[in-house]
């Protein structure tokens, strides 16, 4: 029983560490497609900020996501 609950526990913490990382994946995807459809200079340069932290944290949900995978199996991304 105790099993049970741990592996439907992983399951869903893995599960959510997925969304969070498809979030911010997504965000981040439509901040790049609109950056060079910004001309005010200062909130092009507000974008590029916020660009930098989203990819930080991107960086930081695949780690997560990754700690929760099972020994032996790690996923590599194309894109940082």
């Amino acid at each position: 029983m105790k099993t049970a609950i741990k592996t439907a526990s992983t399951a869903i913490k893995r599960w959510l560490a997925l969304y969070q990382l498809r979030s911010i994946e997504i965000t981040l995807s439509g901040a790049l497609d609109t950056l060079p459809l910004v001309r005010d200079q200062h909130t092009r340069a507000e974008m590029q900020l916020a660009i930098a932290a989203m990819r930080r944290e991107l960086a930081a949900a695949r780690a997560r996501y990754i700690a929760l995978l099972p020994p032996g199996q790690r996923i590599t991304w194309e894109l940082a």
